[in-house]
């Protein structure tokens, strides 16, 4: 008796689920909603949302299909300040057989570590000029994980043939520095620009 039960409920809502999908224009085809459009527009699913006192505001849709520019495309989209949050209790995955496409005018990653597998490519920046003359101590230019100077102007008067500028990586705090010959005889003036994510 209870099993017939059950099945009459399951029945039921079956016939209620079936019946809302009729309603709002969605196919539901082997246990599985569908969002369908035979009209110029792709099939669209929005969330609005009604506070108390307050105007009803759209924060999203999903959208899918041919959308005429040439593009096909299954679209999550927030609708104006409305954040766009993907958060999961286990691993998340985004993952694309071509290209994977990030634009933001920033892009922040906090995590306790990073894992890359593959090769990481920057386009490359310089940086302004740092320069260096005889009696100035030593010039810090970039870390050595942002980049790495290059010479673009070395001249003066040397002392002898191993008077000169040094380019060399700081072991204590990792950092370029520009330095050369400080004796009374040598006139050096050098400049360099540091090439890198500067």
């Amino acid at each position: 008796m209870p099993d017939k039960t059950m099945e009459a409920r399951v029945r039921l809502l079956e016939n209620l689920v079936e019946k809302l999908a009729e309603q709002l224009g969605i196919a539901y085809e082997g246990g599985q909603l569908q969002f369908s459009s035979r009209e110029r527009q792709p099939p669209a699913l929005s969330f609005v949302h009604e506070k108390p006192g307050s105007p009803p505001r759209s924060y999203g849709t999903i959208e899918a299909g041919d959308f005429g520019d040439g593009t096909e495309a299954f679209r999550l989209r927030s609708d104006g300040q409305s954040r766009l949050e993907l958060s999961s209790g286990s691993d998340t995955l985004l993952q694309a057989a071509g290209c994977l496409h990030v634009n933001a005018p920033l892009v922040r990653l906090e995590a306790r570590k990073m894992d890359l597998d593959g090769e990481l490519s920057a386009r490359l920046c310089q940086s302004g000029p740092f320069s260096w003359k005889s009696g100035q101590p030593p010039v810090r230019l970039v870390h050595q994980s942002h980049g790495i100077p290059v010479l673009t102007e070395l001249k003066g008067k040397f002392r002898n043939s191993s008077s000169g500028i040094r380019l060399y990586v700081d072991p204590d705090d990792g950092y370029w520095y520009l330095a050369g010959d400080n004796s009374k005889e040598a006139e050096i003036f050098a400049r360099v620009v540091c090439v890198g994510r500067v």
